[in-house]
């Protein structure tokens, strides 16, 4: 199911950014809670999720971001919005199961997730480049 998943969000990415090729460079599903509890899952409890960022400035071969949305703001949890931050207004995306966005991963796109108040949100984060030299190998 991952794979096929990756497979077609790769492919919408290619058809519309015109790309003749382009390579997985990670993925992760994200839980964001309202109430976070404190488990062996935490990455770092200093880490502060909502704060704006550039995902090519985290690893600079990330090309293209893409996130696929697994459950719905409003119903299943509150805050957790995306929202791109354009210098004349934030551009915000409100999360609905099943809904992909993707963006180029530079600087042009500088965002954040807003901070969850209430229920769970669920995410899976997806990253490509167009290095094949920099792809993702499962040979670790």
């Amino acid at each position: 199911l991952f794979q096929m998943l990756m497979s077609k969000v790769k492919l919408q990415l290619m058809d519309d950014f015109g790309l003749d090729v382009i390579y997985d460079s990670g993925a992760l599903l994200t839980r964001l809670e309202g109430e976070p509890r404190h488990d062996e899952w935490d990455v770092d409890p200093r880490h502060i999720y909502w704060n704006p960022h550039v995902d090519k400035a985290n690893i600079p071969t990330y090309d293209y971001s893409a996130l696929l949305y697994l459950n719905t703001h409003g119903s299943d949890f509150e805050g957790g919005e995306f929202a791109f931050l354009d210098d004349d207004a934030d551009r915000i995306v409100s999360p609905r199961a099943g809904r992909l966005l993707y963006f180029t991963s530079g600087p042009e796109n500088l965002h954040q997730v807003r901070e969850v108040t209430r229920g769970t949100r669920y995410v899976l984060a997806m990253w490509f480049t167009c290095s094949k030299a920099d792809r993702y190998s499962n040979e670790d």
